[in-house]
């Protein structure tokens, strides 16, 4: 078995602390992706929440990928062409929408090109996530977006318990879509055949790879579809437990360049 294919989760994962890259853990990949390696970003980011990392990785060839909105997008990084697409459609956010209210939880729909919410001020939270994808907030109702509209991504903002109590109630909504809790704070919905899984298995298909050849690395809850495809899948130490069970391995912590050690050992055999 030799890995033709990784994807590497970002937030956690590829990122360190302060959401940037690590020296070694960008030189470790350019030498990968040298090798004939495909390097893959796979993210709940857009495209524009990757763009900044994409030239010191050297990953901005014509055959250089990454997966968006947790697997509702694939595209080519160098001009965001779109090879795989499972889009929200309009009855879908508001759906979405009106059970995120009954929830007390912020609402926020995001397309290609930016972020929609009707939240008369927004929390730094929100502002956050705008600021981390580099992705522009319209302030725009329900019935001042396009209803022949298509959309990546749905998000609800809230406390934790107030997550956490929402998640409870809505349980349709976590089966009839993918439903991932990205983070204490924020609970997303993309189309119930987006996954990071899904389209790892997709692209890899398109691209000749079988599973036992792909190589996942990850730290949270929407890496596991991830896992479950990829042959080798790797943990970073600084993962959920849920994770490390059904990790192949476990790496260092995304402070201490995991990325590159687990690459090291396991594509470049070094």
């Amino acid at each position: 078995m030799a890995i033709k294919l990784v994807a590497l989760d970002m937030d956690g994962t590829l990122l360190n602390e302060h959401q940037e890259l690590n020296p070694a853990v960008a030189a470790t990949i350019r030498t990968v992706r040298a090798a004939g390696v495909y390097v893959v970003l796979a993210s709940g980011r857009p495209l524009p929440g990757t763009l900044k990392f994409l030239p010191e990785l050297d990953l901005l060839h014509k055959d250089d990928y990454v997966i968006t909105y947790n697997g509702a997008l694939v595209q080519q990084t160098r001009h965001g062409d779109v090879l795989i697409e499972h889009p929200l459609s309009y009855q879908d956010y508001l759906h979405l929408y009106a059970t995120a209210l009954a929830n007390n939880l912020l609402p926020v729909v995001e397309d290609r090109q930016r972020m929609y919410t009707d939240i008369p001020v927004i929390n730094n939270l929100i502002q956050f996530e705008a600021f981390a994808t580099n992705m522009p907030i319209q302030i725009a109702s329900p019935a001042q977006i396009s209803h022949e509209a298509e959309f990546a991504k749905f998000q609800c903002f809230g406390t934790k318990d107030g997550l956490t109590k929402a998640i409870a109630n809505m349980q349709p909504e976590m089966q009839n879509y993918y439903g991932n809790r990205a983070e204490n704070f924020l609970l997303e919905f993309v189309n119930k055949e987006a996954s990071k899984g899904k389209a790892l298995r997709e692209l890899a298909g398109k691209l000749g790879i079988d599973a036992a050849d792909v190589m996942a690395m990850g730290d949270s809850h929407n890496d596991e579809s991830m896992f479950e495809f990829a042959g080798t899948g790797i943990a970073m130490g600084n993962a959920i437990d849920e994770l490390k069970a059904m990790a192949t391995g476990v790496t260092a912590t995304n402070v201490e360049d995991g990325v590159a050690v687990a690459l090291k050992k396991y594509v470049l055999n070094a």
